[in-house]
């Protein structure tokens, strides 16, 4: 599990995506959906990664 005040520094979407593994479709995705907050540079990813993560585990039991 990850921690929830977990904190990335990202200038743009693509450092973003990088930083959690994803694209970033789906980092528009998680924003639009208020999993992602963040304060300029600063990102909030813990409940972004913990979505991801959950996720995946989700459409892996499902296929």
């Amino acid at each position: 599990m990850t921690a929830e005040n977990e904190i990335v520094i990202a200038q743009d979407d693509d450092a973003l995506s990088a930083a959690l593994g994803c694209s970033s479709a789906t980092v528009d995705s998680l924003h639009e959906l208020g999993v992602l907050e963040f304060q300029g540079e600063l990102w909030e990813v813990g409940p972004a990664r913990d979505y991801l993560r959950d996720i995946a585990w989700a459409g892996h039991l499902w296929q």
